[in-house]
Order: structure tokens, then sequence, then C-alpha cells
């Protein structure tokens, strides 16, 4: 198939722009102060090939360049307006536009046949996005977010991504990757491990990682978390999380209930005696839990009793929910206390990285 080079400098095409504007198509975020019926910017939109669609011409598609200024815009501030930090709608309708128009950029660069190195420049962004995204609406109802969806899209990035670091490696002629993309692989590497906590392939992929991948610090505490999962050492676990920067952070946050059952359930057997019972003050520290109150809901869903007190837990084994379903993943509170402190354009664009 003969490679296609997109020719277009905008972030939408005129002939899509003058469609959409003509039978308003257009976007909230695609308004001008959100007035409506009033342009702004508009961004190509995300649309499916039908069987018989031909090849989109090249003024139809964007050049390289202006694919990475369309990701920048819509991750990062652009003259005091940013869709990513716009508070005047719910995040879940900006994710919603974001991710729809950066599926469009996948998918011209698949048509325009990119390299491995221009594809990595443009998947390591919409990896960060899907990641802080994937916690930020964790909490959100299915009708507002679907979190499988997020996950599928966020591991054919991450592939992706990964892939291509893999094909740089095997080409002898490649030039030598700076310090800032050594560290950027870093990042999405240890993300890739965190992400897929408990796989196998993921695994296996650690222990072959380059030198410089492996002995990077956030990638060891990455690969010593996963190495305590393979060990069923979920204590080590739990306190390696903390540990983790900002959205490493969020994404291990989503693992946090199945390990919080899990652990509950190690507990009615090695406490399964009437005469037993943990501190709630223990289980506090050891779950990552906030309050009490929380802790109550975690034994309320597992049928898991309190002393008469409130200020231990009587474990059974035989009295343990196991039918239950793992309680919906949530907002944690040393999770947000780090993307507090972060300004989330420059991470999601992998400018800053601690």
């Amino acid at each position: 198939m003969a490679q296609v080079r997109g020719s277009c400098e905008r972030f939408c095409p005129d002939g899509e722009a003058k469609m959409r504007i003509r039978e308003k198509l257009l976007h909230y975020f695609e308004l001008k102060n959100g007035q409506k019926n009033t342009p702004g910017v508009l961004v190509k939109e995300f649309t499916r090939s039908a069987a018989d669609a031909k090849m989109p011409l090249p003024q139809e598609m964007r050049t390289e360049a202006a694919l990475t200024k369309t990701v920048e815009y819509l991750l990062k501030e652009q003259e005091l307006f940013s869709i990513i930090l716009d508070t005047r709608k719910p995040f879940n309708l900006a994710y919603d536009f974001i991710f729809d128009r950066l599926r469009a950029v996948r998918r011209e660069i698949v048509i325009q046949m990119y390299d491995a190195r221009q594809k990595i420049r443009l998947l390591e962004p919409i990896v960060m996005f899907l990641a802080y995204s994937r916690y930020r609406l964790c909490e959100e109802s299915i009708e507002k977010f679907d979190p499988k969806i997020c996950n599928q899209h966020l591991q054919e990035c991450l592939t992706g991504v990964l892939c291509c670091y893999d094909e740089l490696e095997g080409q002898a002629s490649s030039k030598e990757p700076t310090i800032r993309e050594l560290e950027r692989r870093c990042y999405i590497e240890s993300l890739y491990q965190v992400f897929n906590l408990g796989s196998p392939e993921s695994f296996a992929r650690a222990l072959t990682l380059p030198d410089f991948v492996r002995q990077d610090s956030i990638f060891k505490l990455c690969f010593a978390i996963c190495l305590a999962f393979q060990q069923r050492n979920l204590y080590r676990v739990l306190m390696g999380f903390p540990q983790l920067p900002h959205i490493l952070c969020s994404v291990a946050a989503t693992k946090l209930q199945a390990i919080r059952r899990s652990l509950l359930q190690v507990f009615t057997h090695a406490y399964n005696n009437k005469q037993l019972t943990v501190p709630v003050p223990y289980l506090l520290r050891l779950l990552l839990i906030d309050s009490p109150a929380g802790l109550q809901d975690q034994c309320r869903h597992y049928n898991i009793s309190f002393t008469g007190d409130r200020k231990a837990v009587q474990f059974n084994k035989t009295d343990f929910n196991q039918t239950a379903e793992l309680l919906k993943t949530q907002h944690e509170r040393f999770v947000e206390s780090k993307l507090k402190r972060i300004y989330l354009p420059e991470v999601l664009l992998l400018k800053k990285l601690n």
C-alpha cells in the first residue's frame, strides 16, 4: 500500500470544519467561550473507516507537526485556556472530547504509517492522559465513564509505545536517544508494569529490559512492587504504592480494592479464632484506608464483624462473603495529595516526571 502523507497544517481540515460548522456539530470545547453556535478552535473528530471507504486525501490528514500541536493543544494550557483544566464543565465531558480527538490522531498515525520514533512522540502523552483519566473518573457512573474502554485503549497505546521502543533498539543505525527520551521511556515502562500488576507478560518483559531502564529509581520501585505481588507479599505491595510519583500512584490506586479484598481474605484464615482480633488502627494503616468508616464499608461488604467496642475486627473464614463483587475504585487521599502538587499539563506531556 502506498504511503500517504498529510498536508493539512490545521487542527481540523477545512472540509470537515466547514461541514461541522454548517451542520452545527460542534462540541462545547470547540465553541468560542462556550457560546452556542459561535465556532472557536475546531479539532478533527474521530470517524470509523467503512469497509468501502477510500484512502483519505492528503489535505484531509494532518502533518506530523500538526498532529503534535493537536496533542499539545488538547493537553496543555493555551493563552489562559486549557481543556484539561477547564472547570466550567465536569471532567468527564472534557475526557470524552479529548479521548475522541486523540483517537483521531492515533488513526492518522496508522494511516500515514509513521516510523517508531514518530509514533513514540505522539503516543506517550496519550498514554499519560488515559492513565490519569482512568483514576480521575473512577467514581463516575458507567453512563459517564466506562473504565473497561479506557483500560482497553490504555493497554493498546502502551503496547504500541513499547513495540516502538523495541523496534528502535533493534535498529543498528538508529540515532542515540536523548537523556529526556530515556527518562520518558523509563516512566512509560514503569507505568506498564504498574498497570499490568500481576501479569506474567509484563513481569517477563521487565527482566529483559536494557540496564538503563532497570537501574532507573522509579522503575526499580515499580519492579519491586510487581515482584512482591508475584510473591504474594501484599504488605510490601501496599507499602510501595504511596512511594510512587503522581500518575503511577493513581494507576496503582485502581488496583487497591482487589488487593484489599485479598488481604482481608488472608486475615479470615490467619485469625480464624474467636479469641483473636486485629486492631482497627493496624488495618487502616495496612490497607491504606483513611478512616474507620472506610474500613467499616469494607467489612460490611465482605461480611466481616467488628468487636463490640468497634476498636478491633473479628475474622471468621466461614462468614467471609466470597461471592461479593469488588468494591468500586475510589479516590484515595494519598493519591489526591500528590495530584494537588503537580501542574497537570506539564505532567501529561512528560515535561516533568517527578
